[in-house]
């Protein structure tokens, strides 16, 4: 016969039990949750990229999630500038087919001033020409270099060249100040203006976005000599 305090002592044991298990069936399903939030949200910006998605429309997560899967194709590009499925290669996001690419989107990351921001730039098939830029993580001083997600900023990147007037690979130069004011008229395809302030958080968008421009430039060369 089990005394009272046993059973105080056995409750308490069991309520222990349950608690624990309720918490941790609690964490494992909110961070399940936070993962697909994540996920959903780089699908949005790789869908705003592309000229897909609208910021003036309100969109529920599952519609977001149809959009991409029904008009986005997830592929890897490896170092010959070839499509694979290996994951260790290069992402890349396509619309239309291998074989016929119509645009795509290809992830940037680019240190400034405090930190690394993270964003899409997506290029028509000509290999060439920017259709649209996305920041969807940064940690950089708002009204200075965090002037990277406004779209003042990213809207400069619509119809810029990443080649110069005789088709070399230049990339995106990003001036400092107002473009026309600093840089030469043959160079203002493929320029747009700095953020006032934020000279280095402008430069590290420009250093990098070449750097991850290039990874792709072999698949970019091919489309643009419409191979």
């Amino acid at each position: 016969m089990l005394s009272s305090t046993q059973k105080t002592f056995i409750f308490a044991i069991g309520m222990c039990l349950v608690c624990s298990i309720a918490l941790t069936s609690a964490n494992v399903g909110l961070k399940e949750r936070q993962q697909l939030n994540v996920k959903i949200d780089q699908q949005k910006n790789i869908l705003k990229s592309l000229g897909l998605f609208s910021s003036e429309v309100s969109y529920s997560g599952e519609e977001i999630q149809n959009m991409y899967e029904t008009k986005v194709k997830s592929a890897y590009l490896n170092n010959d500038g070839i499509i694979t499925e290996s994951v260790t290669d290069n992402p890349i996001f396509i619309v239309g087919s291998e074989d016929s690419i119509e645009k795509y989107s290809i992830p940037f990351k680019a240190y400034g001033l405090w930190s690394w921001v993270y964003g899409y730039l997506a290029l028509k098939g000509d290999g060439n020409t920017i259709i649209g830029m996305t920041v969807y993580s940064h940690a950089e001083t708002p009204g200075l270099g965090g002037e990277v997600e406004k779209s003042w900023f990213q809207e400069q990147f619509v119809g810029k060249k990443i080649t110069d007037i005789k088709g070399r690979f230049v990339s995106i130069g990003v001036a400092k100040g107002k473009a026309k004011e600093s840089v030469s008229e043959d160079k203002l395809a493929h320029y747009i203006d700095g953020i006032s302030g934020a000279t280095v958080t402008s430069k590290g968008v420009e250093k990098y976005l070449k750097i991850d421009l290039k990874k792709y430039e072999k698949l970019s060369a091919r489309l643009r000599r419409g191979a």
